[in-house]
């Protein structure tokens, strides 16, 4: 076993709602396939089994797309979102891909960001590091990120020089002051339930200034790998090169780099004279190795996946794994999903705390409705307008408008939430605009098969929810009869109330859309389960994941 004892609480599923949930926050939305597979197994073993499949990657799906044979082609940007929509409405990995776009929230690079203006095959190579390590080790995933030519551009590691005082040049600090604020150790101090130390009631730095000026000398003297058949120059520093590679990682030019020893944080100093690739590693080893990393990364994947407002003691388990996951192996990422996943509060915590889950993020409230009504779509692309979807749900995958992603971590729009300390990070970008154009948004995909772009235009029709066809049979009136089957409308809010809320809707809500069906004409059943659906998907209670 891959994974500590002592998280199976419980073992399986009760029910098909708690099947629901469970899949609620380990993929991108429960269908009836993935609810039937969990119900026959266990929590423990499905996660097992994900973790076994291979990563659906992107940019072998975005060049075949495309016609792309040559590596060093330039990708438009949207390719990579709608290769980001097929696989995380498809792929068989869907833990995998959810725990992906979670680090792409930590983790973040924009294509709004410097140097990557509609760059797909940057994006792309970025993304599917983001999967390739999402369910290996963070040590792992910390260098790759490191060292990947879309994070260079965009905290300008990328071609960082070491400091010439003679040229009035100084070391760039943008990537390593947001690799300890954002990427690995945080601002303050940590204990490992994720509260902060605090010493005469005050928080702890984790470095000052003078850290984050010492760390920036390690990252320098990184640029583009050079390849065979590549039209580079020599020395891509002076000049940039007429094409390089955005898809390999970047190559140390040891011209470049500063030489001299460097003190960071807690002691950590690193020895005059070493080059740039092993004097990388030693500064990130002793990132990874930090205290503050287990919680600051575990709570932030319970954040993305459970809720928004773990208590100390959940990070504290998980944070527990992430430092040993009772094989000796520090930065378990799969140990350390599972451990979230599995953990007594995850199971249960809807029923102990009010203040248990958290807001679905726009694009989760899409992919949960579209998967789970097995959606299709008659016409490539996807998403004919590739920023529709962004300006109706203030959010596309690596579109943030800054390092700091969509939304932060700490956020909290005030009010009930602000007293008792708690946090909503999502509602930072659902605002009372935004809740308009999303119900209108959900009406247009529920009723019209809509997917972006004029209504008018045929080619712009063409997603199709595949279960609607099948629920509208099982309610409509058999023949000579103008009532749908006994029991047909409760059913089928049954089966909306498993799929979409997890098995648990309140009677007010139950209570209104039953008496919106029992108002429509028995002879209009497509109309009757397009109302179930609507109201549910532009519910409070759908929009709050518990």
């Amino acid at each position: 076993m891959i994974f500590r004892d002592g998280y199976e609480f419980p073992v399986r599923p009760s029910s098909r709602g708690e099947a629901s949930r469970f899949l609620t926050q380990a993929t991108f939305g429960p269908s009836d396939a993935d609810i039937d597979a969990l119900s026959a197994s266990s929590y423990a073993a499905w996660i097992a089994a994900q973790v076994e499949l291979p990563p659906s990657y992107f940019l072998p799906y975005m060049r075949s797309q495309a016609g792309i044979t040559d590596p060093l082609q330039p990708i438009p940007f949207a390719e990579f979102l709608q290769a980001w929509f097929v696989r995380v409405l498809s792929a068989p990995d869907q833990l995998r891909q959810r725990v992906a776009f979670a680090f792409s929230e930590i983790l973040v690079v924009s294509e709004r960001g410097n140097g990557l203006g509609n760059d797909g095959l940057a994006l792309g190579a970025y993304y599917d590091i983001l999967l390739r390590h999402a369910l290996g080790n963070y040590r792992d995933l910390l260098e790759d990120v490191t060292l990947s030519p879309a994070m260079g551009r965009y905290l300008s590691m990328y071609r960082n020089r070491k400091p010439d005082a003679a040229n009035n040049i100084q070391a760039d600090e943008n990537y390593a002051r947001e690799v300890m604020q954002l990427f690995s150790i945080g601002l303050v101090k940590l204990n490992r339930d994720g509260t902060p130390v605090l010493v005469n009631g005050q928080t702890v730095p984790t470095y000052d200034g003078d850290v984050v000026r010492n760390l920036a000398r390690v990252f320098t003297g990184w640029a583009c790998h050079c390849g065979a058949g590549q039209q580079c120059v020599p020395d891509p520093f002076p000049v940039e090169p007429f094409t390089c590679s955005t898809e390999h990682e970047m190559v140390p030019y040891e011209a470049y780099h500063d030489r001299d020893p460097k003190r960071l944080f807690d002691g950590v100093v690193l020895p005059a004279g070493s080059d740039a690739r092993p004097e990388l590693e030693r500064a990130l080893d002793a990132l990874f190795q930090h205290p503050n990393v287990a919680p600051f990364v575990s709570r932030q994947l319970i954040q993305r996946l459970v809720t928004s407002n773990p208590s100390p003691a959940y990070v504290e388990r998980v944070a527990a794994v992430f430092e040993n996951d009772g094989r000796g192996v520090r930065g378990n990422l799969a140990a350390t999903v599972s451990a979230i996943l599995r953990d007594r509060e995850a199971r249960e915590g809807q029923r102990s705390s009010i203040s248990f889950g958290k807001v679905r993020e726009p694009l989760l409230r899409l992919t949960a409705l579209w998967r789970a009504f097995d959606v299709v779509w008659d016409h490539d692309p996807l998403f004919p307008d590739d920023r529709e979807i962004h300006e109706s749900h203030n959010q596309s995958p690596l579109l943030s408008p800054s390092v700091f992603n969509f939304f932060s971590p700490g956020y909290s729009p005030g009010g009930v939430l602000a007293a008792p300390g708690l946090v909503a990070p999502e509602m930072q970008i659902v605002t009372a605009n935004f809740a308009i154009r999303l119900a209108n948004d959900v009406s247009g995909r529920v009723f019209w098969s809509y997917r972006g772009g004029p209504m008018d235009d045929p080619q712009f029709v063409g997603v199709r929810l595949v279960q609607l066809a099948r629920w509208e049979q099982s309610i409509r009136p058999a023949a000579g009869s103008s009532q749908a089957p006994a029991g047909a409308l409760d059913r089928l809010l049954d089966r909306s109330t498993e799929l979409l809320l997890g098995g648990r809707i309140s009677p007010a809500l139950r209570s209104r859309i039953r008496a919106r069906l029992d108002a429509l004409p028995a002879d209009e059943p497509l109309r009757r389960v397009q109302n179930a659906i609507y109201l549910i998907a532009t519910s409070p209670e759908f929009a709050v994941q518990r």
